[in-house]
């Protein structure tokens, strides 16, 4: 298994297919997990959940990456924020972590209290809400309080014009939730269709405080390429994630 430690700089280079399942994906596959431990973890911090972890390696076009599906019974979610907070109260998280957890939630909740006019106290989460982004982004959380990478820094978010459905049918992308959290968010052209970017997989990113930009200066130290269960046609599919080390300075 590869060190936890020792990475100050944490890259991740949106092409399509990019959501908080993702982001876990990448976390795992950089610190060479397996199934087995992925399964084990997830169950050590949330022991009175019924869900099951399905990590492992995906062909995209003939290229080998990793994805990742949590998979929990069936549900129609609509949960406050208020409901989040007391599943990872009652999870085994630690506090650090818990506010890592938070703050990704705070921003989604900011976001959907935008877009409807109201107040953070009074929305609800549908799709978002699922229990299967409230454990990834638990598992996230934890994660990234272990490796406390100095540097977090993200491609452009890829958009385009097209359409998505959710619970208020078809609205345009980016959903409006996204749209309202993607102030000082570096975007770029994108030539697909469907959804590239979920808002969950946004707030991951702005939650955790990440810049957007080019490839940082650095020396890669490990990489790992990701790939959600959908394909993406005409255009490259996957998330690329790297870690590395600052370049020395030179003399």
């Amino acid at each position: 298994m590869s060190d936890l430690f020792g990475h100050p700089i944490l890259t991740v280079r949106i092409h399509a297919g990019f959501n908080a399942n993702s982001f876990l994906a990448g976390l795992l596959a950089l610190t060479g997990q397996t199934a087995g431990t992925a399964e084990s973890y997830m169950r050590r911090l949330f022991p009175t959940i019924d869900a099951h972890i399905a990590f492992g390696p995906r062909s995209v076009n003939g290229i080998l990456g990793y994805t990742l599906q949590i998979i929990t019974p069936h549900e129609h979610a609509h949960r406050t924020p208020a409901d989040i907070r007391r599943l990872y109260d009652e999870s085994l998280l630690s506090n650090a972590a818990k506010s890592k957890a938070l703050a990704i939630w705070q921003v989604l909740s900011e976001a959907e209290a935008r877009v409807h006019g109201t107040t953070v106290d009074h929305i609800h989460f549908h799709e978002v809400g699922r229990m299967a982004n409230i454990l990834a982004i638990g598992l996230i959380a934890d994660f990234m309080t272990t490796i406390e990478p100095q540097q977090l820094v993200a491609s452009p978010i890829p958009l385009t014009d097209g359409t998505v459905k959710c619970a208020h049918g078809v609205v345009p992308y980016p959903a409006p939730a996204m749209f309202a959290m993607m102030e000082n968010v570096a975007v770029r052209a994108w030539s697909g269709e469907d959804e590239p970017v979920t808002p969950t997989g946004l707030a991951v990113l702005i939650g955790l405080g990440a810049t957007f930009g080019g490839w940082p200066t650095m020396t890669i130290t490990e990489c790992a390429t990701v790939f959600t269960p959908n394909v993406f046609e005409g255009v490259a599919n996957g998330t690329l994630f790297a870690f590395g080390k600052p370049m020395p300075l030179e003399s």
